[in-house]
């Protein structure tokens, strides 16, 4: 993959994509200077769906760009609401946005994975309109359920029918990085924070871990010596940071701000 010749990126997803530390997004901004983020933390694939569609209207997304879209789990929840705006809590199994009560009356596995590959195939379907070169990526796999080890079971007929669109998902970061297993690296991120007691250990990625991913789903990509640098410096201060504040004081000035949503 050359970077060099797409003139902007449009980047999409959840916190995966923006966090407190520089992810894959950062790393493909130190490539492409022209690049839009439109990413949450706690966002789900309706949330990216919409974002999509807005910035193919807004900014006429078209053959001299790139998208690089990384989905989120499908048992997540997002709404837009008049006092709110989008509120994005993450997955419905580690989240107080939605009560048990909720979850009991309208949480169904099946229906979420209809509703989000529906959504995957509407992607799919707008980014083939602009003609402009497009990936799909994911934190984890798309039938994974509260546990990311353990997958959703009498689904068969929905992955057959949606097999199409889910071929063009690429591996997701939970297999090709954390091995199926979010404890099988051993050296995370550990920091204080305001909303845990004790310390908190992160498993979101590294800013190395995130050049690993691009490495290994786009084997042909290259980047600039500056951009291994800043991903080596990214995950060397990182670990050097004690608590949250640190880290969002370390990266403030450094990591991307997401594009303004409707």
């Amino acid at each position: 993959m050359d970077l060099s010749k797409y003139k902007r990126a449009f980047l999409f997803g959840c916190s995966f994509t923006t966090y407190y530390w520089p992810t894959w997004a950062d790393l493909i901004k130190q490539e492409i200077n022209n690049t839009h983020v439109y990413a949450k933390v706690g966002a789900g694939n309706q949330y990216i769906y919409q974002a999509i569609v807005e910035a193919t209207l807004k900014h006429n997304i078209n053959k001299d760009d790139l998208v690089i879209v990384m989905l989120s789990n499908v048992t997540r929840e997002d709404r837009y609401t008049r006092n709110d705006g989008w509120i994005t809590p993450g997955n419905l199994f580690y989240q107080d946005t939605y009560d048990e009560k909720f979850l009991k009356k309208f949480f169904c596995e099946k229906g979420y994975l209809m509703r989000d590959l529906s959504l995957i195939a509407g992607m799919d379907s707008v980014l083939k309109l602009t003609n402009t070169d497009y990936y799909f990526t994911s934190i984890v796999p798309l039938d994974s359920l509260s546990s990311d080890e353990i997958k959703m079971k009498d689904v068969d007929d929905i992955i057959s029918l949606y097999k199409p669109v889910l071929d063009k998902i690429k591996p997701s970061v939970f297999e090709l990085i954390f091995n199926n297993n979010w404890n099988s690296r051993l050296n995370r991120p550990k920091y204080k924070t305001h909303w845990s007691t004790g310390i908190y250990t992160d498993n979101h990625p590294t800013t190395n871990e995130h050049l690993e991913y691009l490495c290994k789903i786009f084997p042909t990509i290259k980047f600039k010596d500056t951009t291994l640098h800043m991903a080596q410096e990214s995950t060397e201060r990182l670990f050097n940071c004690g608590t949250y504040d640190d880290i969002i004081q370390t990266f403030k000035d450094i990591i991307i701000k997401p594009e303004d949503r409707l």
